[in-house]
């Protein structure tokens, strides 16, 4: 994260526009001019920051990334209904939740390398792991809603599959799940109209083997250094067999 000021009588100051500019350069939006810079420093000043420093002329925080979250959703929702032709409206929710999921948000936040420019209040300086991702998470969104004002949609959209690129797998997908006991759960029961019925065996050290069985024919096991993990394992595995089930049916 950005260095706070060490005197906090200090007074504040917004980064010079070349530093937001230089952020996105190289990307499909690079160039974005140095009068609307406040709209970028809008998205990359967090409010913990503007809480101890207060900066006038700034664009709310929280209602960029709500904007940016909206438009962020449109673009992925177009982007796997394009991609995934196949696929039903469940499998589609369940790809556009995992997509936009903050663990994927977090990883394209920290390729863009946010952290480093974005300025957050002393109280988040050594933020833990979970308030980090939140923070980058957020700022990405902001940032999209930023570039969009700048730019316009076609731009950001460019700017949002260029950040996703490598992401419409749908294999990679699934294993990047944040929980795929949710995804397994939805998927049984919009098909099958019942749950998916886990099994244990814990070990003395602590590890576990969990099978999930939905019908007999369809089933996984897995095992792991615990509980969550052999769990999340299994269920990884057995939504890959249900989607090979589901792409049969609907080839029929």
């Amino acid at each position: 994260m950005a260095a706070h000021p060490k005197n906090a009588r200090t007074r504040p100051s917004l980064p010079p526009p070349h530093a937001f500019a230089g952020l996105l350069k190289g990307s499909s939006v690079a160039g974005l001019s140095a009068s609307r810079s406040r709209g970028l420093a809008a998205a990359l000043i967090h409010p913990s920051y503007r809480h101890e420093n207060p900066l006038k002329g700034l664009a709310n925080f929280d209602r960029l990334e709500f904007f940016g979250d909206a438009i962020l959703n449109f673009v992925i929702c177009r982007k796997i209904f394009r991609v995934f032709p196949d696929a039903d409206e469940g499998i589609l929710s369940r790809l556009r939740s995992i997509l936009v999921s903050r663990k994927i948000l977090y990883r394209i936040a920290v390729k863009l390398k946010l952290g480093s420019i974005i300025k957050v209040g002393r109280s988040l300086m050594v933020p833990d792991d979970a308030s980090r991702a939140k923070i980058l998470s957020d700022t990405f969104e902001a940032l999209i809603a930023a570039v969009y004002f700048d730019k316009g949609f076609e731009a950001t959209e460019r700017f949002v599959l260029k950040c996703y690129a490598g992401y419409f797998d749908m294999r990679k997908l699934w294993r990047l799940d944040p929980n795929p006991k949710s995804s397994l759960q939805e998927l049984v029961q919009k098909h099958w109209r019942k749950l998916p019925l886990y099994t244990y065996e814990l070990r003395p050290d602590g590890g576990a083997r969990v099978t999930i069985v939905v019908l007999r024919s369809l089933r996984a096991a897995a095992a792991g250094r615990n509980r969550r993990e052999a769990e999340e394992k299994a269920a990884r595995l057995l939504i890959q067999k249900i989607r090979q089930v589901l792409v049969r049916r609907s080839k029929k």
